[in-house]
Order: C-alpha cells, then sequence, then structure tokens
C-alpha cells in the first residue's frame, strides 16, 4: 500500500492490478488480491463439510418445502434460507467420497420459519408428542377428519377451521453395497374440515397423528428417521408457518458429528498436501549466523 502525490492523485478506481481510494483526502493505491495461498484451510474446510450434509437435506425435502419460509428478506430463496438457519444447528460433517455418493444424513434441521405459534415438542425421539390437544378424543381407525377437525379447533385457541397440519418424516437409509447414508422424504397433510367425514388415518399416517397424554403425538417404530408436525394457514393470499425443527430420532446421526467426523471429513479432501520437490522458503534467512557455509546430501553427510 501507498500514499500517492501529485496529479496521480486524482485517481479513483481500478487500473488492471492497482486499486484507489480516498482515505482522509488522500490517495492510497494498493495491488488487488488475485489468488488465495491455501484455499483449503481448515476453517474454510469445516465450513464446507458441514454445509455439505444441508445442502443434501434441502435437495430431498425442497419440493415439500415451498413457503416455508414465511418473510425471507429480498433476494433470498428457501435454500438460502435453509441453509443459513441450520448453519446455527449441529453439525454433521461428510467425506468427499460419501457426498459423491449422494450421502444424506438425518439431522434435527429447522424447516420452517413463520409467525404462526410453534408446535411444541414433549418427549423426546420416537416418543415425541405435540402440545395440540384433543381432549377426550382416542385418534383411532374410525376417527373421521370432522372428528378430529372439531377436537383441535375446540381445543387449541391457535387453530381454525380451514388451517393445516402436515406431517414430515425423513427415513435414515444405509446403501447396503456402498455403505452410504441417504434418506427418503415424505410429508401428509390434513386440512381441519368440520363436514369431512374421511377417515383421518386414510389420510395421514397413524404414526404421526396418534393420541398421547390426550395429544397429537407420534407412535409406532419407523425407525431411524427424524420426523415434524407443521402448522400452517392461508391469509390474504400469504401462507403463514410455524417455525418447526425436525425431531431426533436417528441412531445413526452421531456416527457423523463430533471432532473425529470432521477430521475424517476434512482429510478426505486432501487439506495440509503439498507438493514434495516445492520449497516452502518465504521465511528463511538470506545471512548467515556462523561457519562456513558449505553444502550436504541428504541425512547430514558432506563426505563422499
Amino acid at each position: 500500500m501507498a500514499i500517492l502525490n501529485g496529479i496521480v492523485s486524482k485517481m479513483k478506481g481500478s487500473a488492471g492490478q492497482l486499486t484507489f481510494k480516498d482515505v482522509n483526502g488522500r490517495t492510497v493505491v494498493s495491488e488487488k488480491i488475485t489468488s488465495v495461498k491455501n484455499p483449503r484451510t481448515p476453517a474454510q474446510m469445516a465450513t464446507r463439510t458441514r454445509i455439505t450434509n444441508i445442502t443434501s437435506m434441502y435437495r430431498g425435502i425442497r419440493p415439500l418445502l415451498k413457503n416455508g419460509f414465511e418473510n425471507k428478506p429480498v433476494g433470498l430463496s428457501d435454500y438460502n434460507m435453509f441453509v443459513k438457519v441450520n448453519m446455527q444447528q449441529t453439525p454433521v460433517y461428510l467425506t468427499k467420497s460419501q457426498v459423491a455418493g449422494g450421502a444424506c444424513v438425518a439431522a434435527p434441521y429447522q424447516i420452517t420459519q413463520g409467525s404462526l405459534p410453534a408446535i411444541v415438542i414433549t418427549g423426546e425421539g420416537r416418543n415425541a408428542a405435540t402440545n395440540i390437544f384433543v381432549a377426550d378424543l382416542t385418534l383411532g381407525a374410525s376417527t373421521t377428519v370432522s372428528a378430529f377437525s372439531k377436537a383441535v379447533v375446540d381445543n387449541n385457541p391457535d387453530f381454525r377451521y380451514g388451517d393445516q397440519v402436515s406431517y414430515f418424516i425423513i427415513k435414515q437409509k444405509v446403501n447396503e453395497a456402498t455403505g452410504i447414508p441417504y434418506c427418503q422424504f415424505k410429508a401428509n397433510s390434513v386440512i381441519l374440515d368440520a363436514s369431512n367425514d374421511a377417515k383421518l388415518w386414510d389420510i395421514v399416517p397413524k404414526n404421526g397423528f396418534s393420541s398421547v397424554d390426550g395429544c397429537i403425538g407420534h407412535s409406532g417404530n419407523d425407525g431411524d428417521c427424524a420426523f415434524a408436525w407443521v402448522h400452517s394457514r392461508k391469509s390474504n393470499g400469504k401462507t403463514l408457518v410455524s417455525s418447526q425443527n425436525l425431531i431426533d430420532a436417528n441412531s445413526k446421526l452421531s456416527e457423523y458429528q463430533g471432532d473425529a467426523a470432521l477430521l475424517l471429513a476434512i482429510n478426505s479432501y486432501g487439506v495440509g498436501e503439498g507438493a514434495f520437490l516445492t520449497p516452502d522458503g518465504e521465511s528463511v534467512s538470506t545471512t548467515g549466523t556462523g561457519g562456513n557455509g558449505g553444502t550436504s546430501t541428504p541425512g547430514g553427510n558432506d563426505s563422499l
């Protein structure tokens, strides 16, 4: 960086590899940075290996998440929002070969963000239950959508007829031939309708719409998975949603978390690999500290 005087001190902007800018009335010139010595630092790779699973999850769940982020800033897509909110979640790390093989690990990512009150979850894993109270209605094979709808609207002031209750489930699978994890994505929904006499379990899965302590909850064994309920409403042409995270019921998740998984992922990209014949002489001294100088052969043996 240099401070310029004379006629060139009036220059602003860029010229070739140089950039000119005004600092307190003086023109300062600096050289543009055209390359990064090491674009694969551990910090950079920690971020890159972390984002790969988020991207894989979004790719699978994307068709089910349109309008899932209610108030996106101008210029941001659903994908941008999904990545933004989930970079703050507990990281999942995938190796280069796993990514190339289409790996995806079901993790408790946030899938919606909106203005409706969040559905509160109690219990853990497969025993999770919502705070959507259905009172003395026991959900079963004969329960109709109309009976279910009445129970929800009558006992939960945040719900009204015409609202939708959705159930998302991401099942964790592993390719038996390659050992690479992958996911299956599915969602079902029911609209609260006082006149719909269809059977509830013909529309939505039993495992996501069972009675647990008088509330809608999860039952049965879906295997390793992550799941969530979402409340949504159409209001003045806009979709309103509750902010929800997937619930972790995936025993394989821990294999891809923590320092060991991070190190494995980073090393799979060859971070820190250099060329043996390329010297790193940027910090060597050009002034001797004594002795007669001379040369040596590898191993330190000067004589033949």
